[in-house]
């Protein structure tokens, strides 16, 4: 822009205009801000919409589709099993009277039907949770494994009919006892069905077998046998194997003992064995069970359990969950519960465990009639008198899906396919299949958010495990233990970083030279440049098995590192005026030789305070073997009655000496000020003491609440190790708000008499007080997503606890850990994402929270 020309004081005019190159600079300069910052909140918003992309597939429903109609074309009415194959192509049904009938989906039609066993009539089967294995009972009291299989090969297309070979895309065609099918890819299969029969576990000649059931160890099966005359047979089986020759044998050993009867003697309706062998479960049809327990030789009772809920209910369906740890139960009124053993103080078991009803499935139309658990999650389908078919998720407790067809009749078996895409219903009148998608069962709000009752626990609980020891583990997805650590860690991490670095920040700015400032400020700063990795790695191995040894000196450190610094400032104030600005020069390093003097006598300190609070052993005290809870009490009340001192005096014997202060000298005023210091010090540890005393009086313990067993990798070394993380950041920050309050109101306040110490605290501070707030709020930022020292330092156990010393999992480090080995797609994996979610949304609400107060602070600060 070009202005006209002006007279200088040289008496020389010159035109005054903008240079080209100067304008372009600054219309580029001015784009590139706009770009760059408009590109940030696309970035950033963009990352929030990808991980709700992610994460919103948890929260969608199941899906059913509308299903077809299957026609029966000789299958038996009431089947003791039916199974459908991965590939929904193939069913099969085992009819009451040991037929086998095999048939295709497509169109219902029957490809084989014939007798399970040639001789002996079958009167009972139990079959594993993914269909493959068998136990078979017969009326001639024998009992026998084997199993009936799906199978599919690939023969070679010279060696099939013409007709087959012809075969279209997705058509398929009888082939002999089997069924061939053409795959979308043209590839042929040809799918079919497998039975074979073992010898007999028990030979022929007993009492006709009423109920049985199987567990598949990786010992050996181990079979249960309840026979007509009221016998318990338990068969346990051990499979040998030769290392030489390669030699299969298997040993048995079995064991017999009487049922007690029923009270008005009628015969048990259903029979389950648990998965270790070592349960056995015996239901009537008014709903009373009986559980035995098995020591090797007998089977013992040991709990009676009402199943269902009202007196005039019948128990029609009983079956296990995946595991075969949970009991699913289904009644006359359609309710379908989940019951487990679990430890509890109100056991009615004679082993200190009872049944425990967990989950209440919610009701059907009509009698429960028919119960499939899934093979690999825990799906339950559940057929009902009245043609309903529905879809439950046991451990969320939820109802995925239902569906209902009259048409069907009552439905007398349900079977979920390998997958759990798949559903067969068989009803009196027909069958029906339904593709399904249960998409992700175990999440929901609910099952992420809120205790959950998962299998062998006593209560509810917010659990974190995401994998177990075998397939069948269930798996424990509630992300709060992962919110709390996170919260813990910061918490911990911000008590020991921010009051240092505030008081730090306010030390330079206000006290320090500015020639000591030049020199401290980078130091302070370069400490921000360790990697968080090191500082991981030093606090797990170098930090935290050095405070083990020496714990009791570590815990009287927070108190006399403080109390060491308090001391020297009091002892400054002693000396002459003089004295004192002489060494006015030295007196950082005083300051500095106090931390040495204050850890030295915490290592004095910290025998004496073992022996005197925590009965000679800490570390026992801590896991509650020897002492009474006053020691901890004094322990974790000394902050509150330091504060609590503190503001006594001020209220009480501060007013007094401010009024006598200018009769006084600056000794005598000194003296009396020290003075005070040393009646607080006293007046906070009986505090300490007469809190504590009263509440151990009481009956109340800290040991199992905020303090416990010790862990080495715990909160306090995090919030040690992340405190000093965050210091450098808090500090620089804070320092330089400090350092931008505006020289006149410093002189101004001098200059009417006030103290530096006043000047700073009632001038300076509410001045910065939005720049110290935004430092604060940095580092928490900073501390909420810390990963690597967390990681390394926090012991990496998800657990809800507030002992400071135990261990924690944050939302970062718990997706820093187990991202890699997720499943893409799956509900860990997305349940992952949720956490990231989540963590975004803390930051956000946080950062949100925090420009609100900054902005009402800098407000203030400019009406100053």
């Amino acid at each position: 822009m070009a202005t006209p020309d002006t007279q200088t004081f040289t008496g020389r005019s010159r035109r005054r205009t903008t240079r080209r190159s100067v304008r372009v600079v600054d219309k580029v300069a001015r784009a590139l801000i706009t770009v760059g910052g408009i590109g940030t909140i696309l970035a950033i918003s963009t990352v929030g919409v990808f991980l709700v992309w992610v994460v919103v597939p948890l929260f969608l429903p199941a899906k059913l589709d509308r299903g077809r109609e299957i026609p029966r074309a000789g299958p038996p009415a009431r089947p003791l099993h039916v199974a459908v194959d991965e590939t929904q192509t193939l069913g099969y049904a085992l009819g009451d009277d040991g037929t086998l009938s095999v048939f295709s989906l497509a169109d219902g039609k029957q490809l084989r039907s014939e007798p399970l066993v040639v001789s002996g009539a079958l009167t009972a089967a139990a079959f594993t949770a993914r269909g493959d294995d068998a136990v078979f009972g017969f009326a001639d009291g024998s009992v026998r494994l084997g199993h009936i299989r799906f199978t599919m090969g690939f023969p070679p297309a010279d060696s099939l009919p013409p007709a087959v070979r012809a075969l279209a895309a997705g058509a398929t065609a009888p082939l002999g006892a089997g069924l061939a099918v053409r795959a979308q890819q043209g590839q042929l299969r040809v799918h079919g069905v497998e039975a074979q029969l073992d010898a007999p576990l028990a030979e022929p000649g007993g009492s006709p077998v009423r109920l049985l059931d199987a567990s598949w160890r990786s010992s050996g099966p181990v079979v249960c046998a309840l026979s007509a005359d009221g016998t318990l047979r338990l068969h346990s089986l051990r499979q040998r194997k030769n290392l030489l020759t390669g030699q299969v044998t298997w040993t048995a050993r079995s064991s017999t003992t009487p049922l007690p009867p029923h009270a008005d003697g009628r015969a048990p309706s259903f029979l389950l064995l648990s998965a270790q062998g070592d349960q056995v479960f015996v239901a009537w049809e008014d709903g009373q069970l009986l559980r035995l327990r098995s020591d090797g030789a007998t089977l013992r009772p040991v709990e009676q359990a009402d199943l269902v809920a009202a007196p005039g209910d019948r128990l029609t369906a009983l079956a296990f969950l995946l595991g075969r740890t949970t009991l699913v139960a289904g009644d006359s009124r359609g309710s379908v519960c989940a019951w487990f053993v679990a430890p509890s103080p109100h056991a009615g078991g004679a082993d200190g465990q009872g049944l425990v009803l967990a989950h209440d499935l919610g009701l059907g139309q009509g009698a429960v009639t028919a119960l499939a658990s899934s093979s690999r999650t825990r799906l339950v389908a559940a057929g009902h008198a009245g043609g309903e078919l529905r879809l439950l998720h046991v451990t969320s407790g939820r109802q995925l899906a239902s569906v209902r067809r009259p048409q069907l009749g009552a439905i007398a078996a349900v079977a979920l396919a390998p997958k759990d895409d798949g559903l067969l219903a068989w009803g009196a009148a027909a069958a029906g299949l339904w593709r399904v998608d249960p998409r992700h069962p175990e999440a929901g709000l609910a099952g992420l958010f809120r205790p959950v009752w998962y299998e062998g626990y006593p209560e509810p609980l917010h659990v974190w495990q995401s994998s177990g020891g075998s397939d069948d583990a269930e798996p424990k997805l509630g992300v709060m233990p992962l919110v709390f650590g996170t919260l813990k860690a910061t918490l911990y991490s911000m008590l020991l970083g921010v009051p240092i670095a505030l008081l730090a920040a306010v030390f330079t700015s206000e006290f320090l030279s500015p020639r000591a400032r030049a020199r401290v400020k980078p130091a302070i700063e370069l400490m921000a440049s360790l990697p968080s990795v090191v500082l991981g790695f030093l606090a797990a191995l170098v930090i935290a098995p050095f405070v083990r040894t020496v714990l009791p000196s570590v815990l009287a450190a927070l108190a006399t590192v403080p109390l060491a610094f308090l001391a020297g400032a009091y002892l400054w104030q002693l000396l002459p005026q003089g004295t004192s600005l002489r060494l006015l020069r030295g007196r950082f390093a005083c300051i500095c030789a106090m931390l040495p003097v204050g850890i030295a006598g915490a290592a004095l300190l910290g025998p004496p305070v073992e022996r005197a609070f925590f009965a000679g052993d800490i570390m026992r005290w801590l896991d509650g073997q020897v002492g009474g809870a006053a020691g901890g009490w004094t322990l974790l009340t000394l902050p509150i009655s330091a504060l609590a001192a503190a503001l006594l005096g001020d209220r009480t014997i501060g007013p007094w000496l401010r009024r006598m202060g200018p009769r006084w000298s600056r000794q005598r005023w000194a003296a009396a000020d020290a003075l005070r210091f040393a009646l607080g010090v006293l007046l906070t540890l009986a505090m300490a003491l007469g809190i504590s005393g009263a509440l151990a009086a009481l009956g109340l313990d800290p040991r199992g609440a905020y303090l416990g067993t010790y862990v080495q990798s715990n909160s306090l070394i995090v919030g040690f190790v992340m405190g000093f993380a965050i210091i450098p950041i808090i500090y620089t920050i804070a320092e330089d708000a400090l350092a931008a309050v505006p020289e006149h109101l410093r002189s101004a306040s001098l200059g009417a008499g006030a103290t530096p110490w006043q000047t700073a605290h009632r001038i300076v501070i509410p001045t910065a007080m939005s720049g110290i707030f935004s430092a604060v709020m940095v580092g928490l930022g900073r501390a909420v997503g810390e990963t690597m020292i967390v990681l390394m330092a926090a012991g990496n156990t998800p657990i809800m606890d507030w002992n400071v010393f135990n261990g924690f999992r944050t939302l970062s480090a718990n997706i820093a850990v187990e991202m890699p080995e997720a499943v893409r797609g799956s509900t860990h994996f997305r349940t992952l994402f949720l956490a990231a979610l989540t963590l975004f949304a803390m930051t956000f609400l946080l950062n949100t929270a925090a420009e609100i107060v900054r902005q009402r602070y800098r407000k203030r600060a400019f009406e100053l």
